[in-house]
């Protein structure tokens, strides 16, 4: 196999193994941010229109907790997206890399 199209292909598997990664990292990220939105908004309904002290103090830690999540995960997916990016070149250098191959082959024949 030609030594430029084989780089191109380990680079192609490799980008895609951390695509895949970022990928599930940010698929749970994501299930977490809804399980804190959900157990915020059963917060919520519980405590009705005039929450006490305390019930008012454990509705703005768990906001915050959604929030974090909800941060958390889209820093999480921005990652995959970047990888993403990176696979979209591998493509191109992969496609590059077999016609840069076939047009020297037919060179030498």
């Amino acid at each position: 196999m030609p030594e430029k199209l084989a780089k191109e292909i380990r680079k192609l598997e490799v980008r895609l193994n951390e695509f895949l990664k970022y990928e599930k990292e940010g698929i749970e990220a994501l299930k977490d941010c809804i399980t804190k939105f959900a157990r915020l908004n059963d917060a919520i309904e519980k405590v009705g229109v005039k929450p006490g002290p305390e019930q008012f103090k454990e509705l703005l830690k768990l906001r915050f907790e959604a929030i974090q999540a909800f941060s958390d995960a889209l820093e999480t997916m921005s990652k995959a997206e970047h990888e993403k990016s990176h696979l979209l070149e591998s493509y191109g250098e992969l496609i590059l890399a077999l016609e840069e191959h076939y047009q020297q082959y037919f060179k030498e024949t």
